[in-house]
């Protein structure tokens, strides 16, 4: 992902900052919202809405304090990076504690399971044209 542009890199959150993963706008405290800017339309709302839901809760529960909120371009601050890559986000959503803890054992291993046959399934299907216009170049 480019730095520089909108488009989240860093697991940071900020106030009014689009270059935060989770976005804060400004506006009346009675209409406060959060933007969750990580996850593309690709996703499943369900499973979005689900996860960042059971997140919030156990650092509800866990009365877990945030981490201060970026100011300014969140590319270049020293935060841990958003993966890139999609087999990187499926093998981080299996080691990821909050994932295990939000959804049910069974379901993190079928996921992981289907997505990682999704990946084969999209890496086989290179057509001859793509690899020489793309990948033989490099």
């Amino acid at each position: 992902m480019a730095q520089g542009n909108f488009a989240p890199t860093k697991a940071l959150w900020g106030y009014e900052n689009q270059s935060a993963a989770v976005r804060i706008p400004r506006g009346p405290t009675v209409a406060r919202r959060i933007e969750h800017r990580v996850a593309g339309a690709d996703a499943n709302p369900y499973l979005a809405f689900a996860a960042i839901l059971g997140a919030s809760l156990i650092g509800i529960k866990q009365s877990l304090t945030p981490t201060t909120p970026v100011r300014g371009n969140a590319h270049g601050v020293d935060a841990p990076d958003l993966p890139s890559q999609w087999p990187d986000a499926v093998s981080l959503f299996g080691m990821g504690p909050i994932s295990n803890s939000v959804f049910h054992q069974a379901m993190v291993r079928a996921f992981i399971a289907c997505k990682r046959q999704e990946i084969k399934t999209f890496n086989d299907r290179f057509s001859t044209f793509e690899y020489e216009s793309y990948l033989d170049a490099v």
